[in-house]
């Protein structure tokens, strides 16, 4: 509720001056006018007009840090509420409404805040996929145009249900990436810090030891301790030179040209090129097969596929096969001729092509991807573990063995 000043006029022609109480300035003129008054002028009262500014200044920036933020919990955030949409769409329920609903009834404050959002975009007139597409942290680009395509065509409970499951599939891939990477890095961080510890604390002291029984360390002691001393000396000198090579390497990957030629090479990376290559392709092919289900046309589908592709040199291929689609030739045909996909799921999809059941098609392809993307990052996790053990018992080995031959050798010199 807030305080409006008044100006009118009564039933015999005088001004009257006044303040009335009411939710908002359309609700004060009518109970003026049920009063008997004809409102000249309205507006809000100072000290409510201070008040509803700062509450309206934090609302905004709440709005504004829900736009903005990205991070791995928004998407779970997101996913959540597209589970509690689906379950009132899905029921029959037109979708402002069930935005509407889930806004008032939503008991986490994040969604609370999320379906907000949304509910005042909606009511203002935008559609859910234009309303999403303002909150990137919660919501992906591709989901947004699948969503696009389902209101189009008046499909989006199928479409939902859709993306919830590719949503789903691509964070348990994800997990399973993070979760197989997280041993070996430990286990390598460890090594790494017992050999600092023996390096920079134990052998120094050791090497003291020796020298006071008259002894020294061997070769390969004295080779791990003058490394060491290199890399301290030079250390800072190569970590600033990768920096600014970095920090080159970025700014031409922001140009054009620099940008599709990275990319191609990260494809060519061995044990992790091929894992992107599957990963592009699975999001590809999951989210094309969910394009053509939702009833929109192929041409429009490609448009829409080739906006979410993130590796560029990829994005460039599937423009030039796009244009030979839109041309007339056949999709298999064009994704061939550029390599965009492996020759037998090109098989699966031209029978689903011929036979008018690409839909289904692309729904093989995209399980096959990812059975296969799955053994690549089991093989590459298992792979990783391996050389992360090999590389830590190797250093521990070699600074244990370095300490204790000179230790031995220094005890047969001493007589008793």
């Amino acid at each position: 509720m807030a305080d409006f000043e008044y100006i009118a006029i009564d039933k015999k022609g005088k001004t009257r001056n006044g303040t009335m109480n009411a939710p908002d300035p359309k609700a004060a003129r009518r109970k003026i006018m049920q009063s008997g008054l004809t409102v000249l002028k309205i507006k809000m009262s100072g000290s409510s007009t201070s008040a509803g500014s700062k509450e309206s200044k934090s609302k905004e920036k709440k709005e504004s840090s829900l736009r903005n933020k990205f991070s791995s919990k928004g998407e779970a955030i997101g996913l959540e509420f597209l589970k509690r949409l689906l379950e009132l769409h899905g029921s029959g329920m037109p979708v402002a409404d069930a935005v509407k609903l889930l806004n008032y009834r939503l008991s986490d404050p994040q969604q609370k805040s999320l379906s907000g959002v949304l509910w005042k975009e909606l009511a203002e007139g935008r559609t859910l996929s234009r309303a999403m597409r303002h909150l990137p942290g919660y919501f992906s680009e591709s989901s947004t145009y699948v969503i696009e395509a389902g209101e189009a065509t008046g499909n989006l409970a199928p479409i939902l249900s859709k993306i919830i499951s590719h949503l789903e599939e691509k964070r348990e891939i994800r997990s399973r990436v993070l979760s197989g990477m997280t041993y070996p890095l430990f286990v390598g961080l460890m090594a790494i810090g017992v050999v600092l510890f023996f390096l920079f604390f134990l052998l120094p002291q050791i090497q003291e030891m020796l020298a006071s029984l008259g002894g020294e360390l061997n070769l390969m002691a004295r080779i791990m301790i003058d490394g060491s001393n290199l890399v301290l000396l030079f250390g800072p000198f190569v970590l600033i030179a990768l920096l600014v090579g970095l920090g080159i390497l970025t700014q031409w990957s922001k140009t054009e040209k620099g940008g599709v030629a990275l990319d191609r090479s990260l494809l060519k990376l061995p044990l992790f090129g091929n894992i992107f290559f599957l990963s592009e392709l699975f999001h590809l092919s999951s989210l094309l097969g969910t394009l053509i289900w939702s009833g929109i046309g192929l041409t429009e589908n490609l448009r829409l596929c080739e906006r979410t592709i993130k590796n560029r040199f990829l994005r460039a291929s599937f423009r030039s096969a796009r244009v030979l689609v839109n041309e007339g030739k056949s999709l298999p045909d064009a994704f061939r001729k550029f390599k965009l996909m492996p020759p037998m799921q090109l098989d699966v999809v031209e029978v689903g092509e011929k036979t008018g059941n690409l839909g289904n098609s692309m729904d093989d392809v995209s399980k096959s991807f990812r059975t296969q993307l799955t053994k690549k990052i089991k093989g590459m996790t298992n792979l990783i573990s391996g050389l992360a053990l090999g590389f830590a018992f190797s250093l521990v080995a070699l600074v244990a063995i370095s300490i204790v031959t000179s230790i031995f050798q220094v005890s047969k010199s001493i007589s008793y």
